[in-house]
């Protein structure tokens, strides 16, 4: 995925822009030969930075949009027929969406070529100030763009590779995933399933706990599957400072925090948002656990924070925490 260092972020820049007219009631979009980008290149590195807090796609072998981008990386000099092509196709006005411009940018850093597709709303004075000998004027758009961020509604940041390409994606219209227009543009299927996704968050999760265990109270360092599953019935999607507020509440202190968002950045859940899957929660009450040879486990709710099993290739490892053993 396209995942970028601090320094990556401070060197990213843009090598190609370009933006057409789009969803404005005609047949088909307002495509333009140039849009110098001027002082504004700041502005939008900055948004393509705001894209890195998405959720994660790839795209599927037979993407329209992958050729197109593909097409680009192996001829910079196509850059504005591509992009043309790009908004001909994102270009479907049936009254759903509000009039804006489709941009198309290609960025580098640190040797890296990325690409970026951010619709902006605009509103209704969009082809009044850009139509003039199919060079658009940024700097006839741009104040309102810079003023109101909101209007950036879907976004897709792109790396490609060999075998295909990684996205991360936001979409306004529907956070915790991806509306089917966009999704269909795109051509695109989420990384993990949200079964996968509520897997991996419970397992994060239990290794913040684990770190800080001393400095919890019970209700949350042996109670929090529980509290978890409380929270999922209230909450059907995954916010990550939401749940950090719903879970540790009072208790989270700043080391927790650190400790929570390191394993959101390790687990890949950083900046996504997914419909939670209660299925793939872990389960609330005691756990019985019987291995090949015999030995018989017994896992308390209460104590299902001292417990965890990890498969190491064709064998589990099992630990268990705990301040004394008796024999019984």
């Amino acid at each position: 995925m396209p995942v970028l260092t601090a320094q990556e972020r401070e060197m990213l820049r843009v090598e190609s822009f370009i933006f057409h007219a789009v969803h404005h009631g005609r047949p088909a979009p307002t495509l333009f030969n140039e849009v110098p980008i001027g002082d504004f290149e700041q502005f939008f590195v900055g948004r393509v930075i705001d894209t890195l807090k998405g959720n994660r796609f790839t795209f599927n072998d037979r993407s329209t949009t992958l050729q197109a981008l593909r097409d680009i990386d192996a001829d910079p000099a196509m850059f504005v027929a591509v992009s043309k092509e790009l908004a001909t196709a994102f270009h479907d006005d049936d009254g759903r969406f509000k009039q804006g411009i489709l941009i198309v940018l290609s960025l580098v850093t640190n040797g890296r070529r990325l690409y970026s597709l951010i619709k902006y709303d605009y509103g209704d004075r969009v082809l009044g100030v850009v139509e003039q000998d199919a060079v658009a004027l940024l700097t006839a758009v741009a104040k309102p763009l810079t003023e109101n961020k909101k209007s950036l509604q879907k976004s897709a940041l792109i790396e490609l590779s060999e075998a295909g390409g990684d996205l991360v994606v936001i979409d306004h219209s529907e956070r915790s995933g991806i509306t089917n227009f966009f999704r269909d543009f795109l051509e695109v299927t989420r990384s993990h399933s949200d079964a996968e996704m509520t897997t991996a968050l419970t397992k994060s999760l239990l290794r913040t706990i684990q770190a800080h265990a001393a400095e919890l109270p019970d209700e949350i360092a042996t109670g929090w599957r529980q509290k978890l599953d409380g929270i999922v019935r209230r909450r059907q999607n995954f916010d990550e400072d939401q749940l950090f507020a719903d879970l540790f509440g009072a208790h989270g202190s700043e080391g927790i925090k650190d400790t929570y968002d390191m394993q959101m950045v390790t687990a890949g859940l950083d900046g996504q948002s997914f419909r939670f899957n209660r299925d793939a929660l872990p389960i609330v009450g005691p756990q019985k656990f019987r291995t090949t040879e015999g030995i018989e486990i017994t896992v308390p709710e209460a104590a299902a924070g001292t417990f965890e099993k990890v498969k190491e290739g064709n064998t589990y490892v099992i630990t268990i925490r705990t301040n004394s053993v008796v024999l019984k």
